[in-house]
């Protein structure tokens, strides 16, 4: 056998026998820091969300008549009492229009006085008529009384005449008499229906004049209400101050021209004042904070106007729907109040607010760091419980999780603890979370210690992975940690 056959021989065997000592080679351990679990006296969760400072009332003034301000009262910056006037619009116009409105109320009126006097005037020709009729009445039974007397008297001597008791000239005398009686009735009667039907007349003009001032009662009506709303329009052009309070803003001056608001239009707005006894925090929380928030719940409040102060409140007002916004932003956020206990007077609307609200606190509690508390999906019992895989042999690699029993799995909180030197799995149950720091309910004791980190280290960390601390690493953790 040549040399050179030996020599490659001898390298393959080589190659053969280092490419076997490494596949059997013990994995190099992860290199992990550690914390221990320690119990603190208080923990407190919070929602942290920003905002702006508001006065609890305010208002913003604006005109209701459009007109040229003649007298500006008062300043930006000045305190002011509810009923103060704040300023005056030229009221030239409207002083006219008032005026007119009254000469139309004195016209109607005067309307009214005429009325009444046709109403009198015909009450009066009724009452008259009404004794014309009454002597019709009574000539009309004159006559018909008189008819039937001559009409008596005609048939008696036409019985005597037709006796030949009487001659032919009285005779006719009485038919004479009784004719002229009827007509005389029926004149009087015709008298009497021309009298009931001029009372008629003189009551549907009664009717009428009655009308006649209903409807000019109607005019009076409008000409007052016409007078009424000019000088209510009059008054409007003296502004009045709704409230006592702080005259935030004054966006005018001597001699613009204000113009009637419309829905709090901005531009409209002649000046702010706002009740500064009762100052909160309008924040925005997210969704996924809101549920937290209740009414009463303590928050402690920053602004970045005044450093280094810390203001407490009160969770006054929660927003049932969401703030509608332009922005198309993917959470939704809901307004929340925060009534301010004691703000300083250097406090001003608008300044930007942080307010971090208590939503829970828990007292003596165990606590971990939030990033050690991991989620995987491990074996179960049949009590539900955790069942860890079972220790690798020496050399053997634990096998990769194929997912072909992962419907018999469930996802589980936990952390990973150091035993001889492996990594092993613990599922503990988690409280509150407050700061940097997760409760701890279940699971684990005081003192224990858990793997914390490195991040990238621990997302990848499975059960039996053997794992040593690294000193360095631990140094740099320790130093920050409390």
């Amino acid at each position: 056998m040549k040399f050179s056959t030996i020599v490659l021989l001898a390298l393959g065997v080589a190659v053969v026998g280092g490419i076997t000592w490494a596949a059997m080679k013990p994995k190099a351990p992860t290199m992990v820091t550690v914390t221990k679990v320690e119990r603190i006296p208080k923990l407190e969760a919070k929602v942290k969300a920003t905002g702006k400072i508001r006065a609890q009332e305010f208002v913003d003034i604006q005109a209701e008549v459009a007109g040229v301000i003649v007298e500006l009262l008062v300043e930006e910056g000045a305190h002011v009492a509810a009923g103060d006037v704040l300023l005056r619009l030229d009221d030239t116009q409207l002083q006219a229009e008032v005026a007119s409105a009254r000469a139309q109320v004195a016209a109607a009126l005067a309307d009214v006085a005429n009325a009444d006097v046709g109403v009198t005037y015909a009450e009066a020709n009724l009452a008259t008529q009404k004794v014309a009729l009454a002597s019709v009445k009574v000539e009309r039974e004159q006559a018909d009384i008189s008819r039937e007397r001559a009409e008596a008297s005609y048939r008696r001597k036409e019985e005597l005449f037709q006796e030949g008791l009487i001659g032919s000239e009285e005779f006719e005398v009485a038919a004479a008499e009784a004719r002229l009686a009827k007509q005389r009735f029926d004149l009087q009667q015709a008298r009497l229906e021309q009298a009931e039907a001029q009372c008629k007349s003189m009551e549907t003009q009664i009717e009428a004049a009655k009308t006649t001032r209903q409807r000019i009662d109607s005019q009076v009506a409008v000409a007052r209400a016409g007078l009424a709303r000019a000088e209510d329009m009059l008054a409007k052009t003296v502004i009045k101050s709704p409230l006592g309070g702080l005259i935030t803003a004054c966006n005018v001056e001597k001699g613009e021209r204000a113009v009637p608001g419309i829905q709090s239009n901005p531009i409209a707005t002649l000046m702010t004042i706002a009740d500064m006894s009762v100052i909160e925090a309008e924040i925005e929380v997210s969704e996924a904070d809101i549920v937290s928030v209740r009414l009463g719940q303590v928050a402690v409040v920053e602004v970045d106007a005044i450093r280094d102060l810390e203001m407490k409140g009160v969770v006054t007002e929660i927003g049932q729907s969401p703030i509608q916004s332009t922005d198309n932003q993917e959470g939704n956020e809901f307004k929340v109040v925060v009534r301010l206990e004691n703000p300083p007077e250097t406090l001003r609307p608008g300044f930007i607010a942080t307010a971090d609200i208590v939503t829970d606190t828990r007292e003596s509690c165990l606590v971990v760091p939030l990033g050690v508390v991991v989620a995987r999906e491990v074996e179960l019992d049949a009590e539900g419980a955790y069942q860890p895989p079972p220790k690798p042999a020496a050399g053997e690699v634990m096998a990769a999780d194929d997912g072909s029993s992962r419907r018999d799995k469930k996802e589980l909180e936990g952390v990973f603890v150091i035993a001889d030197g492996f990594a092993r799995f613990r599922p503990v149950k988690t409280g509150i979370a407050g700061g940097a720091d997760f409760e701890l309910l279940e699971g684990l004791a005081d003192g224990e210690q858990v793997i914390s980190g490195p991040h990238d280290k621990l997302r990848t960390l499975a059960e039996w992975d053997r794992v040593e601390i690294d000193p360095k690493r631990q140094r740099a953790w320790q130093a920050p940690r409390r």
